[in-house]
């Protein structure tokens, strides 16, 4: 029996979609519980702290992200002293020797951790449920948007991100995607209000701006200086209401350092760092310029079906953001529109979509060591001393191997990136047009030295 096998085309709950569930949710408890990467813990334990004593998200240095995901830092923090768990975490002087690699010597406590996972969790879930709205929308056909539901929420990247990287990136993935949920529905004011808060939670979707009034023009021209002025309306509304908490305490600048931070080179770790280290003069420049064209591009499209082809736009739209690599976590962004693709479109993003899983993962997976600490100082499920060696052969002073997979893993998912763009593009139909065109510029060359 095929994995396609296991679902049907009817009821959302079939046993296939059962299995899924089950797996996904046992495998999120038990990671949720061990691991989680010791750093963003942290930060996100000061930030709730920050917020908890009246100083907000940016009064102490500590919060470098746009202010979405630190407001719902500030309710997750609600919702958990209600519940009795603490969020500080403990210093610990055993720990010191980790600073060495700019990690923290302090640590919360593995409930707090489980917590901040299950509240991550939601976004995975939420995240792989639009998935399969939007491919039920676009095809009717259950049994697909079902595998496009499990793809997501069983990614092995998904899950280290969120249960072991403790990162939000789902939260970031979700709101684009119901960006374009909302756009397709012909609800634009509330499409521009959730175009917004993507960017005001991770940066990168701001470029996709582009292909999206693109839409708006290629399916309404009719009306669509009005529908492009609800969606902008929408985005100013939902922009001011953000950013009227730090109006009032006057860091309203601070709410860009994410973007500010990151200006003085590329994204990625380790190697990669230094030799793909381009200037952002260079490179945000150059990718404004593609979306444009692409966008362009969209609106010349010959296409029967409009929805289906922006969700195919999406994913090279997407792919060209990264052309500026990005960690691992950043990539979670791709990860819908490429399950999307592969399910209504091209076959062959299958390789793309497993390579992008196996080098995200093993990217981060090579920090495992320092995700064990809370399990280490609070509850002694692994003695330090055996810890301690594991952490010194994994990110010791001879960590070769550490380096290697970790580059290994970033080589990989860029690999990754740029052939599902270039899939894209083939199927499209923008490679064989280039094809033709360079075939045609060669036969008079043919012809002249026959002559």
């Amino acid at each position: 029996m095929s994995f396609k096998d296991l679902f049907d085309n009817e009821k959302f709950l079939c046993r296939g979609m059962l299995i899924v569930l089950i797996t996904g949710i046992i495998i999120r408890l038990v990671l949720g519980y061990l691991f989680d990467y010791n750093n963003d813990v942290t930060a996100w334990t000061m930030t709730i702290a920050n917020i908890d004593s009246g100083t907000g998200l940016y009064g102490v240095a500590g919060f470098y992200y746009p202010p979405v995901w630190g407001y719902m830092l500030g309710l997750f923090g609600e919702i958990i002293e209600h519940l009795g768990v603490d969020s500080l975490g403990d210093f610990f002087t055993d720990l010191i020797f980790m600073m060495e690699l700019y990690e923290e010597p302090s640590t919360s406590t593995p409930t707090f951790n489980f917590a901040i996972s299950m509240f991550l969790f939601i976004g995975d879930f939420l995240c792989a449920l639009t998935v399969y709205w939007i491919i039920d929308q676009l095809t009717q056909d259950k049994k697909k948007a079902k595998m496009g539901f499990a793809l997501y929420f069983l990614g092995i990247n998904v899950f280290v991100i969120s249960m072991m990287g403790a990162m939000f990136d789902s939260f970031s993935a979700l709101m684009i995607l119901l960006s374009v949920c909302l756009l397709i529905k012909g609800k634009d004011m509330m499409a521009g209000g959730m175009f917004t808060f993507a960017v005001m939670t991770k940066a990168f979707p701001v470029f996709l701006i582009f292909l999206l009034v693109a839409y708006l023009i290629k399916k309404d021209r009719e009306h669509c200086v009005k529908r492009i002025t609800f969606a902008a309306v929408g985005a100013i509304v939902a922009l001011v209401i953000l950013l009227i908490p730090e109006m009032m305490t006057g860091t309203v600048m601070d709410v860009f350092s994410f973007v500010l931070s990151r200006a003085d080179g590329s994204n990625a770790l380790g190697l990669l760092d230094k030799l793909l280290s381009y200037g952002i003069m260079i490179v945000y420049p150059a990718i404004i310029i593609l979306e444009i064209i692409l966008a362009a591009y969209f609106v010349k499209h010959n296409t029967e079906n409009v929805e289906q082809s922006l969700l195919l736009f999406m994913l090279l739209a997407t792919a060209i953001i990264f052309i500026n690599p990005g960690t691992p976590q950043y990539l979670i962004m791709l990860m819908p529109f490429t399950i999307i693709s592969f399910l209504l479109f091209d076959n062959r993003l299958k390789i793309p979509l497993i390579m992008l899983m196996i080098g995200s993962s093993m990217a981060h997976l090579t920090h495992f060591s320092s995700d064990m600490v809370a399990i280490v100082m609070y509850d002694g499920l692994i003695s330090f001393d055996t810890w301690k060696t594991l952490y010194d052969i994994n990110l010791g002073p001879d960590h070769i191997t550490h380096i290697i997979i970790e580059n290994v893993g970033l080589i990989t998912q860029y690999i990754a990136t740029l052939l599902a763009g270039y899939y894209a593009l083939d199927t499209i139909g923008i490679i064989s047009k280039l094809k033709k065109k360079l075939d045609s510029e060669e036969k008079p060359e043919e012809t002249d030295k026959t002559i």
